[in-house]
């Protein structure tokens, strides 16, 4: 049997695994959690920067909007496999992981993709509470775009998770990647529509943002999802998100490879 089948064959049984985990240590989904909602702090600051007065297009129902958009896109196409890569690196835990008949990589897929669930069990009633707190933000998305939205919020987050591994496998050279990814990690907030929706910057550097892998990673299906991006101009951005997907894997399976043959080549 091929190693994609195996993991095929095995990835369900992977994603119990990730739920009864998640199960177990609910404490830190809960940090988890904590640490990517940032969007409920911009949401505030905008609603008090537009209030009585529209910003580009957005008033304080259009920031509610996007910035709720943020929070769920946020939640739903993140990862943590690049703390995952680096700590069992630095501690020779990653042995053990290659010695089993597929690779570690397809394990922590599974283990992101069980904490879909939880995440929603945390988000429905902060995104009521938010409606409820601006019920006039309604809803961006039609329901045409829907399907859309759901393959770029997939693409975001293999986008995301491609990235982490990318930055995880330089751990292997240098023992510890997170200084680096941090770094990386605020050029992503603020050129990826995280902190800013990026048609709110000068067109000059919207141009550019818009091309780039930040804003594929959030700020397209932010954008399908708050209604701010549909018909062409909706395929274009998922079609680019898709291009980036492609760059991202080679980059991320080219890494992978070379970080596994040098850790194996000098020991853990």
């Amino acid at each position: 049997m091929t190693s994609v089948g195996r993991a095929a064959r095995a990835f369900p049984s992977m994603l119990r695994i990730g739920v009864a985990e998640m199960v177990a240590y609910r404490s830190e989904l809960v940090i988890w959690f904590l640490t990517a909602s940032l969007p409920i702090v911009m949401l505030l600051v905008w609603d008090r920067v537009s209030e009585g007065v529209t910003i580009g297009g957005y008033d304080q129902a259009a920031f509610a909007r996007y910035f709720t958009c943020t929070l769920i896109v946020r939640h739903l196409s993140t990862s943590w496999v690049v703390w995952e890569l680096n700590e069992s690196i630095r501690t020779g835990r990653m042995s053990a992981a290659l010695l089993r008949p597929m690779s570690p990589l397809v394990f922590h897929a599974a283990e992101n993709l069980a904490a879909f669930p939880f995440r929603l069990i945390v988000l429905v009633p902060l995104v009521a509470l938010i409606a409820w707190w601006r019920p006039e933000m309604g809803v961006g998305i039609r329901a045409t775009e829907v399907p859309l939205f759901v393959v770029s919020l997939g693409l975001a987050w293999f986008l995301n998770f491609a990235t982490q591994v990318a930055f995880g496998a330089l751990a292997f050279v240098w023992q510890q990647s997170l200084g680096l990814f941090q770094v990386y990690f605020g050029v992503f907030a603020i050129f990826s529509g995280y902190l800013v929706p990026v048609r709110l910057m000068p067109d000059a550097v919207a141009g550019v943002l818009e091309v780039l892998p930040f804003r594929a990673m959030l700020g397209t299906p932010v954008e399908l999802a708050a209604g701010r991006l549909v018909g062409v101009d909706a395929l274009g951005a998922v079609g680019l998100q898709l291009g980036w997907c492609v760059v991202a894997f080679g980059v991320s399976r080219f890494a992978w490879r070379r970080g596994v043959r040098r850790y194996e080549a000098f020991g853990a």
